[in-house]
Order: structure tokens, then sequence, then C-alpha cells
């Protein structure tokens, strides 16, 4: 089964500190929609742009794991 939220890719040959990390905007869209409604639910501050920087954020931490 193929991951569809981010896929992680590193040259063998190169530092593994450098790691590429590609998301797909529909998991970034879906992660900043439970982003949105968590603060809505909350009265946190935020807006539609911070909810999707969030979202790649973590998505991002993730994948990197």
């Amino acid at each position: 089964m193929a991951d569809r939220t981010a896929r992680i890719s590193a040259s063998p040959a190169k530092d593994v500190a450098f790691v590429s990390v590609e998301l797909s905007d529909d998991a970034v869209r879906l992660r900043a929609y439970f982003i949105s409604e968590r603060r809505r639910r909350f009265a946190l501050p935020g807006d539609a742009d911070s909810d999707w920087l969030e979202a790649k954020r973590q998505l991002v931490a993730e994948a990197r794991r």
C-alpha cells in the first residue's frame, strides 16, 4: 500500500541530514481542515493560511520520523 500523505526520499550516497519530503495537496488540505475545526472549537487565534502552514509542518515532521 502506498503512503498517501508523504514520501521521503534521500540519496544513500549523500548525507542523510538532507531529506526531501513531497506532500500531496489533499493530505495538507485534510489536515488543515481538522486544524481549523479544532481552532474554531476552542476559539483559538489563527486563519486559513496559518492552518495550511501548520498542516504542512506537522506532515513533514511525521514523514521524517
